[in-house]
């Protein structure tokens, strides 16, 4: 493996953890919302619920994709997980 190929994998993992728990971070700032704001994010919970932080996790999960650094997250962990397996996927 050459030089090259390891820098881009190291920029790819670096950007693939960053982005990955810059997202976590937004959706986990939900719970320190009011509830007057936090109560039309809501799709599978509840509306009687007391505290944001009661979310469920379907909601949090869906909520993930309105920030762009979840689709950034995604990308990069698809193509870490290609490159890792290209040699056993190609035809001999």
């Amino acid at each position: 493996m050459s030089n090259k190929k390891k820098i881009i994998g190291l920029i790819l993992l670096a950007i693939f953890f960053i982005s990955g728990f810059y997202s976590i971070f937004f959706v986990n700032q939900i719970a320190v919302l009011p509830l007057s704001e936090c109560k039309p994010m809501f799709i599978f919970t509840p509306e009687n619920v007391e505290y944001c932080s009661d979310i469920y996790t379907v909601d949090a999960f869906l909520l993930s994709f309105k920030y762009p650094t979840t689709y950034l997250c995604i990308i990069s962990g698809l193509i870490i997980i290609i490159s890792l397996f290209k040699n056993k996927w190609s035809l001999k």
